[in-house]
């Protein structure tokens, strides 16, 4: 049996007690969603350590789901397998699992069985049409919309310590205690056109390639290699796959073998013995010693490929016209307003190259057609090019004066 402790939360700490309060949320007639949030610690390992999962569900009960103490005592094979009962709980499209900065949280627990969550709302994305900023912060929502203000001071807590503190239970209930209610601002703040806005943003977050981890793309996603020529990216590429599989196999940080820096400068001036991988700028001696060889061999294997297969730069859309540029301006202009109204970096909002391809004919898959970036920009751009809105400064301030986008 499940028992409810004196703090007036639900204590989840065995495999049955898991399975009985998750068969509760999904079968109860009167749940129809939960606010939902985790904590993790990821200080020395590749992936995310699940450590607690805090539940409040839309009756006002809260609980502690403790994933460590649970695995603990499972008799399953598989230690994860006993966080079964929940993945089916995130897996029921049913409940509605409220999120703030669903991301984070959906990468810690794909992880358990690598299965998607379905029906999620994410409040972060949901205050974006509140005005209160991109990526905004629980902590700055909750006080500017519910006038609460929260204890962070367990931010950097250890997670994993057993038993939890007063105050640490405390601080994650918090998350949920108050993701609640700010849920229920966010419905009736927002208008029918923005809470669709944010399914679709959500249901672009529930798309699993974003968390699948492939060692082959790592090379994509490395920092300083823009003008790279194809042998240059080919190098950077295959060692940023070998630092990938590398750090997932031992599942260890990243950087603890070798930071993109160390990467880019290999790419840039290919060292050709282990001695001269020595000069490469802040690279570790150790890491020389244990591996020196094999970043050798994967450079010289470079080398023997042919040009044709090395991967290439992405190619370049011819720049603007003058005419072009005229309009992108003025179209830029618009949008540093609205990025200023809601209190966003414009770059988050839209990017020129944005703009150049929707003067070209960018397809709707553009992600300034999608989400919360089509209702605050990107239909009431097609509108101006259409001539079916137009622009005027009023109050010093730059306005749609006509076929206004509502």
């Amino acid at each position: 049996m499940m028992t409810q402790t004196t703090q007036t939360f639900l204590s989840v700490e065995t495999e049955s007690q898991l399975h009985d309060y998750c068969q509760h949320l999904i079968t109860h007639p009167e749940i129809t969603w939960i606010a939902i949030d985790t904590e993790f610690v990821r200080e020395d390992t590749y992936f995310p350590n699940l450590s607690l999962i805090q539940i409040q569900d839309c009756l006002g009960k809260l609980a502690i789901i403790d994933p460590l103490k649970i695995q603990e005592s499972s008799t399953q094979t598989h230690p994860k397998e006993a966080l079964s009962p929940f993945i089916n709980l995130l897996c029921d499209p049913n409940t509605l699992k409220v999120f703030h900065c669903a991301r984070q949280d959906i990468e810690v627990l794909y992880q358990l069985a690598h299965k998607m969550p379905v029906a999620i709302f994410d409040t972060q994305i949901a205050t974006l049409f509140l005005k209160l900023g991109e990526m905004a912060g629980f902590a700055r929502v909750v006080k500017e919309t519910l006038g609460i203000t929260i204890d962070k001071s367990q931010t950097r807590t250890n997670w994993h310590a057993r038993p939890l503190t007063e105050a640490q239970i405390e601080y994650a209930l918090d998350d949920v205690r108050y993701l609640a209610p700010l849920y229920e601002y966010c419905l009736k703040a927002l208008s029918p056109k923005e809470l669709n806005a944010v399914k679709e943003e959500c249901d672009v977050l529930l798309n699993e390639s974003l968390y699948v981890i492939d060692p082959k793309t790592a090379g994509a996603k490395l920092k300083g290699i823009k003008g790279f020529k194809p042998k240059q990216l080919a190098i950077a590429y295959t060692l940023a796959q070998w630092r990938e599989t590398f750090a997932i196999t031992h599942n260890q940080p990243k950087k603890w073998v070798m930071n993109d820096e160390v990467i880019t400068h290999m790419a840039k001036r290919p060292p050709k013995t282990v001695e001269a991988l020595y000069k490469v700028p802040h690279i570790k001696s150790s890491s020389i010693m244990s591996y020196g060889e094999e970043w050798i061999a994967l450079i010289d294997a470079v080398f023997e490929q042919t040009p044709e297969q090395w991967p290439q730069p992405p190619k370049k859309s011819p720049p603007p016209t003058a005419q072009e540029e005229a309009i992108i301006q003025l179209l830029k202009g618009y949008s540093q307003q609205i990025a200023i109204e809601y209190r966003l970096n414009l770059p988050s909002l839209l990017q020129q190259n944005d703009l150049l391809a929707i003067l070209r004919g960018a397809s709707p898959e553009k992600p300034i057609f999608l989400g919360w970036r089509n209702q605050l920009i990107g239909q009431t751009i097609l509108a101006i090019l259409n001539g079916q809105a137009s622009l005027s400064i009023q109050n010093k301030q730059i306005v749609l004066t006509q076929g206004k986008h509502t």
